[in-house]
């Protein structure tokens, strides 16, 4: 049998590459309406299915998206 595809809590923190945090940045599961921004810290907390895409996008920066896999973190 095909077992559910279950969500699960993706967090993460999103830094600059001199490692400042970054907040306000969207974090948005691809497909879905579900959404959240970083906050002071740039960290995020978002619930995901199991092989779903995060898409993270804010203003000034370049547009990523990131395929989660089975990692519960992403920064």
């Amino acid at each position: 049998g095909q077992a559910l595809a279950q969500d699960r809590t993706v967090s993460g923190r999103i830094t600059a590459e001199d490692g400042s945090a970054l907040p306000g940045v969207n974090v948005s599961v691809r497909g879905t309406t579900r959404g959240v921004t970083t906050d002071a810290q740039g960290a995020y907390r978002i619930s995901a299915p199991a092989n779903a895409t995060l898409i993270f996008s804010s203003i000034g920066f370049i547009r990523q998206e990131i395929a989660v896999g089975t990692r519960s973190t992403l920064d």
